[in-house]
């Protein structure tokens, strides 16, 4: 508990947009089918798209200002609102919510994912699995929290670790391509020649419903980037709504695969692209923001080291 002091202490970066028509440059022919110039893929923004959201915000604040409730209603209550406050990125307000709603009901099990899930963001680690355990203490069966405990253990290089987590959650939805990608991310950290033999053979049990079996087939080799783009541009005109979404998630998983061969500009390029389209509540946004923070703190010592 003592963890959850520091959740005032967060402070959301985000980056500045205007420039992002310029990020063009910074990557190779390879890259060019999905960022150039002349036709960079990006969603419009809407600017209502989240008022049903923001019109709940004001009713439970309302209700919370003047109703008579029970601790476990108002518990309620603040974690609803922490919810609505987290997917539109108002993250600091999001866990006021959710450690107010845990001094109202200690045992609340989805409130410490959330906030196991910020301090992982926030680099504390030892605080993250603090909290993720307690996710499991309190209700084993609780899905999520295999992957952000996965993901807490995939960053600090306890790979071994993060493999019994990943592949645990796999095996709850082993058409979710997803949780094959966040496994084949983990595997070619340490076991690197198994990895593709291993998404491949989970890539046969994939829906084609999830975009992301998509990604999967791009990352065997079986779907080019120009193929890869058809289908995105396919999605934009006729499904608009999911096409912000389907930008974060492949900006994303191109990032990281550029990342993963050493093209560190090319990739910081897609991380920012990945959190472009605003779809703040996405594993892909928050851990796009997250790489990019690691990378300049990475460039940050390498230029102390330098002087």
């Amino acid at each position: 508990m003592a963890q959850l002091t520091k959740l005032f202490n967060f402070v959301v970066l985000l980056p500045s947009f205007i420039i992002i028509l310029l990020l063009s440059g910074c990557v190779n022919s390879s890259s060019r089918e999905l960022v150039s110039e002349n036709n960079l893929m990006l969603a419009e923004q809407q600017p209502n798209s989240h008022f049903d959201q923001e019109v709940m915000i004001v009713r439970i604040s309302q209700i919370l200002l003047v109703g008579q409730l029970s601790k476990e209603e108002r518990a309620g209550l603040h974690f609803e609102r922490g919810v609505l406050y987290d997917s539109l990125g108002l993250w600091a307000l999001a866990r006021y919510d959710f450690t107010h709603a845990l001094a109202l009901q200690p045992k609340m099990a989805a409130v410490y994912n959330y906030l196991g899930l910020y301090l992982l963001l926030d680099e504390d680690y030892e605080g993250a699995l603090e909290a993720f355990n307690a996710v499991f203490e309190l209700d084993p069966s609780y899905e999520y929290t295999h992957l952000n405990r996965g993901l807490n253990f995939y960053y600090t290089k306890r790979y071994n670790l993060a493999q019994q987590d990943l592949e645990t959650f796999f095996q709850q939805d082993q058409t979710d391509p997803y949780r094959a990608l966040w496994l084949y991310l983990n595997e070619i950290e340490f076991k690197p020649n198994e990895a593709k033999q291993n998404l491949a053979k989970r890539a046969k049990g994939l829906s084609r419903e999830y975009w992301g079996s998509q990604i999967v087939e791009y990352y065997l080799g079986n779907l080019s980037l120009a193929q890869l783009k058809q289908s995105m541009e396919k999605i934009e005109k006729e499904s608009p709504a999911n096409y912000p979404e389907i930008l974060t998630e492949t900006y994303f998983y191109l990032a990281k695969q550029k990342l993963n061969t050493g093209h560190i500009d090319e990739a910081k390029t897609l991380f920012k692209l990945a959190m472009a389209n605003r779809v703040y509540n996405f594993v892909e946004y928050r851990f796009a923001l997250f790489e990019l923070s690691r990378l300049r703190d990475i460039s940050t010592e390498q230029a102390v080291v330098q002087q």
